[in-house]
């Protein structure tokens, strides 16, 4: 297949339309994009780059029709987005697509002396999820918020809302066995009310330090590269590989370590596309954060730096440190 026609089956996979692409790159109309796929070589370097970015894929998928492949341990075409390459929000692609938050909120894999899941437990009268709405509450890009709730506790999480003024709270979400299933159901509860181009902010309920900078510069660069992963580097660590017989260890480079966190964020686009290829492949789903799943399914994924006091409250020490800051 020729450029142009590597560019129209690569943007059908992902269900967007011609006059959708073009929005997501900055085009006023599509005959833009019908021009690229007619004639794909009139389309410059740094365009194809931007449009490789866009589409979730690679220049060289682009130009030979090559799919990326997952390489083990390696993520293929997987990037750092450093602070200096975001552009701001007036050219990080459209500025009118929606970015809407989904905050998970299903786990139990934490005991506690209060015998109730972390993101409920109380700091300062308020509970720890509630700092983690309010975050999302303040942010003037996130356009509404929906919960994947712990069966059982949708009550209590819609009486905390309505108290605490969450006036963004849409939808209360049904969890998952598993994390990365928690995230599936949001996928297919949202995806009717989204657009392919449009942002899913995905956000532990257990991390309330998250702060509006690592927030706004998630969004710029999901907004430009199609997907934005939150993460920490791990240089102050000395970090040792165990094998599985735990006999023999490894030192690992500290400086190349770094830890994912939350926020992260995917278009409806690549969510949909990557769910349905892993129900078509009976994918097992047994993931614990959607960054590892589309790793998996083979996605190239850009990840930027975020901050170390983003931290998840998952023992009682975390809890001492919410109380001393909030």
């Amino acid at each position: 297949m020729s450029l142009g026609e590597n560019i129209r089956r690569r943007r059908l996979e992902l269900g967007l339309s011609q006059q959708q692409l073009a929005d997501a790159l900055g085009y006023k109309t599509r005959s833009s994009i019908a021009k690229i796929e007619k004639n794909g070589s009139s389309i410059s370097e740094e365009k194809l780059a931007t449009l490789a970015n866009t589409l979730q894929t690679t220049v060289t998928y682009l130009v030979t029709g090559q799919s990326p492949r997952n390489t083990g341990s390696v993520i293929t075409g997987g990037a750092v987005v450093s602070k200096a390459d975001l552009p701001d929000m007036k050219t990080a692609g459209n500025p009118d697509r929606k970015c809407t938050a989904v905050i998970l909120a299903g786990g139990t894999n934490h005991i506690n002396k209060y015998n109730i899941p972390y993101q409920f437990v109380t700091v300062k009268e308020k509970p720890v999820i509630i700092y983690t709405m309010e975050a999302m509450q303040r942010h003037p890009q996130v356009e509404s918020i929906h919960v994947v709730c712990l069966s059982g506790w949708e009550d209590q999480l819609k009486a905390y809302a309505d108290k605490y003024e969450i006036s963004k709270l849409k939808e209360i979400i049904p969890d998952g066995k598993t994390g990365i299933e928690s995230v599936k159901n949001a996928v297919e509860w949202l995806s009717p009310l989204y657009s392919p181009a449009d942002i899913l902010l995905i956000q532990e309920a257990t991390r309330p330090f998250i702060d509006p900078e690592t927030i706004s510069n998630a969004i710029r660069c999901c907004k430009q590269y199609g997907s934005a992963v939150v993460f920490e580097r791990l240089g102050w660590t000395t970090p040792f590989l165990v094998d599985e017989s735990n006999q023999n260890m490894t030192h690992l480079e500290a400086t190349r370590l770094i830890n994912v966190q939350s926020p992260e964020l995917f278009t409806f686009a690549m969510l949909r596309k990557a769910f349905s290829d892993a129900l078509s492949s009976g994918h097992r789903f047994d993931e614990t954060i959607c960054s590892v799943f589309l790793h998996n399914m083979g996605y190239d994924l850009k990840f930027c730096e975020g901050k170390k006091n983003n931290l998840r409250v998952v023992n009682e020490e975390d809890l001492s440190l919410l109380s001393s800051l909030k």
